[in-house]
């Protein structure tokens, strides 16, 4: 049952954030401002039906619809001279790949010139399980990853450099505010047997085993707020293994109730004509969170009755957080902007005594030890011959492992450099690696914030050494941020105490017991070279893989509806009267959303009458409305007449409601005959009146081989 959607905590404060921040900016006009902001979102849903999602390595695990869309969210702050800027993009993605930030750079530098680069350039992933796969390059066709699908891959890049490129026409003088806080109940220890490894003394400096602090920069333009961005640490991984439609999971939503409450968009005229305010955009960026689940039962579930319910709590939990720290912001960000960011091999790195405490040591080419299949369990459990823990070779694993994914035998060397590790998949053991080694890695700063990124899932402890290391070498920072999942990906990243028992961040830990202090190492360099004013030495540019994958197409070969019905014809009856938490179901013969597959393209409205006209309450992306796309099995047979789009009647066809659960390929002419059922739950607040739901699709034609689009109503209803 879908939850319906309560924000009276957002009502309640929402004129204390607007004053307080009117207060603090009251003094500061925005000619005195010391940057340049600005803010830009862009839409970036992936395909809905018949995608492998990715994050739970789960062949069954196919998209059948949506609940939440995905964003590109950018925040830039420049100098006032517009000399020195930092772009900084949260996505919606479970990944980050170089790839596609080498993509996105270049599509922006044919807009804006070379205004946004390597060293100046942010794009970072949430790390949503709830997604669609297909955009990566690597693992490609294999039991690790999916088919690459070219016209996903660009749909990613055109939203996230539009995102970009609106953030930069946006730039106006501003402020820039920062404050801290908690956010009670937004994650827990998920590893705890593996954390308890680190030293007593270290764990000791400590309160928690997680880190709950939320750091939020806020941004006001003319004494007002225009945008948000924090960095929390916990996994958006509420939304389980069994579901099938596309959500940016829990930091989507604390971002979508942020946005919600500051951009009232809705009870609009539906004409397209409505005017369109200058929108707030509320970023809930990543941090250290390798081991920190949202599931509070430790099993795969929790706090909520089901996946969508914990999405909604933990998410509200971050939205209330950011909330109460947009209000209580005060401390001004002031300073210089600079940046630092180097490529580093991962796979060949000596690390020095100073961070090994060991002695000179070295990491190891990419390895997935034997753990790594077997998942979090806190988080749902993987492959069911695996357990945390797994320390020692097994000849009848290595054979399975060799038949699923044919990779090189580690030699001898490598098997030692990664022990305790027992070696899963020898990814480094292929010339070139079958994973990336040579990783993107960067300290960026502005005023007395730092911004560490890297391209891994960093453990709770792995992020506190680094942010204590980036301290000590950067004096004058105050703050310091862990930006995980930033401009590639390279598994995860636990200490090397937390390495040797082996748990699923220490088996996913790719390049061996040091990974850890390898980072740190190069972290401090890198903030010691901010420090110092000077160039940092990076290594060759990894391989660009980009055109070495042949492309699966996305699209099927056409859509088909029964000979009885037309594409807009409604299926099955509504209710004449509703009242608030039922939920309303609409179904309509649409065409596969592949065919003519638009990011920003809206399926769902539901509308209220108003006069002469029809006014949008809510529509897909809302929580309250849930699309799913199914396609009907078993024999067709004539049942009671239904509506049409056009208003007329036509007997329409008894359709089992099984949804397919196999993937699509181009091959395969049975692709007919698609169904959209939109659910639409009545919240508590809905004004009485007559509505209706609307669907706008589209369709590729049998006969012209070409993408059309429609639009359709349902009848009438009431809601009391």
């Amino acid at each position: 049952m879908v939850c319906s959607v309560r924000f009276s905590w957002v009502v309640c404060c929402a004129a204390l954030v607007l004053v307080a921040h009117a207060v603090v900016a009251a003094d500061k006009p925005s000619a005195d401002a010391p940057y340049l902001v600005g803010r830009g979102s862009a839409d970036i849903t992936g395909p809905l039906v018949g995608m492998r999602m990715l994050g739970y390595v789960r062949p069954d695990q196919i998209d059948e619809g949506l609940h939440l869309r995905q964003f590109a969210r950018t925040f830039i702050v420049a100098d006032r001279a517009g000399q020195r800027r930092l772009a900084i993009v949260t996505t919606d993605l479970q990944s980050v790949t170089h790839s596609l930030y080498l993509s996105v750079l270049d599509a922006v530098r044919a807009k804006l010139g070379d205004a946004y680069g390597l060293d100046n350039t942010v794009i970072a992933a949430t790390h949503t399980h709830a997604v669609p796969a297909g955009y990566w390059h690597y693992g490609a066709d294999t039991s690790l990853g999916s088919p690459f699908y070219q016209e996903h891959f660009d749909a990613l890049v055109r939203g996230i450099a539009d995102s970009i490129v609106a953030a930069h026409q946006d730039l106006r003088p501003g402020h820039i505010y920062v404050a801290e806080g908690e956010v009670e109940g937004g994650g827990f220890q998920r590893s705890r047997d593996a954390y308890m490894q680190n030293p007593e003394s270290e764990r000791q400096s400590y309160a928690k085993d997680v880190d709950d602090q939320m750091t939020l920069l806020s941004f006001t333009v003319d004494g007002r707020p225009v945008g948000l961005l924090n960095w929390h640490a916990v996994h958006p991984t509420s939304m389980n293994f069994y579901n099938k439609l596309i959500s940016s999971d829990n930091k989507g939503y604390a971002a979508y109730a942020v946005e919600k409450k500051h951009n009232p968009n809705h009870d609009a005229p539906s004409n397209g004509d409505q005017h369109k305010p200058e929108r707030f955009v509320a970023a809930f960026a990543q941090a250290n969170c390798g081991d920190v689940t949202p599931n509070s039962k430790l099993q795969g579930e929790g706090p909520g009755k089901d996946d969508a319910d914990s999405t909604r709590i933990i998410g509200g939990r971050m939205a209330q957080a950011a909330e109460r720290l947009l209000t209580a912001a005060d401390e001004e960000i002031s300073g210089p902007i600079d940046y630092r960011q180097a490529y580093v091999d991962f796979g060949h790195l000596t690390v020095g005594d100073d961070f090994t405490h060991a002695g000179d040591q070295s990491t190891s080419p990419a390895a997935y030890g034997y753990s790594f299949a077997a998942g979090s369990t806190e988080d749902g459990g993987g492959q069911p011959i695996f357990r945390e823990g797994m320390t020692k070779q097994e000849p009848f694993i290595d054979i399975l492992a060799k038949a699923s994914l044919p990779l090189p035998t580690a030699s001898p060397e490598m098997r030692r450099g990664h022990l305790p590790k027992p070696i899963l998949l020898a990814l480094g053991a292929t010339t070139p690696p079958s994973f990336p080694e040579v990783l993107p890695v960067g300290v960026a700063r502005i005023g007395q914030l730092a911004i560490v990124t890297g391209p891994a899932e960093f453990t709770t402890m792995s992020g506190r050494r680094f942010r204590q290391a980036v301290k000590q070498a950067l004096p004058g920072v105050k703050y310091v941020v862990v930006a995980g999942y930033a401009n590639d990906y390279a598994g995860y990243v636990a200490t090397q105490e937390e390495y040797q028992i082996q748990h699923y961040e220490g088996a996913a830990t790719l390049y061996g017991p040091w990974t850890q202090a390898a980072y740190q190492q190069e972290f401090s360099r890198l903030a010691g070279d901010l420090a110092a004013g000077r160039k940092s030495e990076t290594h060759d540019a990894p391989p660009d893989v980009r055109g070495m994958v042949r492309p699966t197409p996305l699209e099927t070969p056409y859509d088909r509806v029964p000979p009885a019905a037309k594409f807009g014809d409604a299926v099955g009856e509504l209710e004449a009267v509703y009242k608030a938490g039922d939920t309303v179901k609409a179904e309509f013969f649409t065409g596969n959303p592949l065919n003519g597959y638009k990011p920003e393209r809206q399926y769902a409205r539901i509308e209220r009458q108003d006069g002469d006209q029809w006014r949008i309450v809510a529509e897909d992306g809302d929580w309250e409305v849930r699309c799913r796309w199914y396609q009907p099995t078993g024999e067709k047979k004539p049942a009671a007449p239904v509506a049409k789009a056009d208003g007329k009647k036509r007997a329409a066809i008894n359709l089992p409601v099984t949804p397919s659960t196999k993937p699509y390929t181009a091959d395969d002419h049975r692709l007919a005959a698609h169904v959209l059922t939109i659910l639409w739950e009545v919240p508590s607040d809905a004004a009485p009146g007559k509505y209706r739901v609307t669907h706008t699709g589209a369709f590729k034609a049998e006969a012209d081989g070409q993408v059309h689009e429609f639009a359709a109503q349902s009848r009438t209803f009431d809601v009391d």
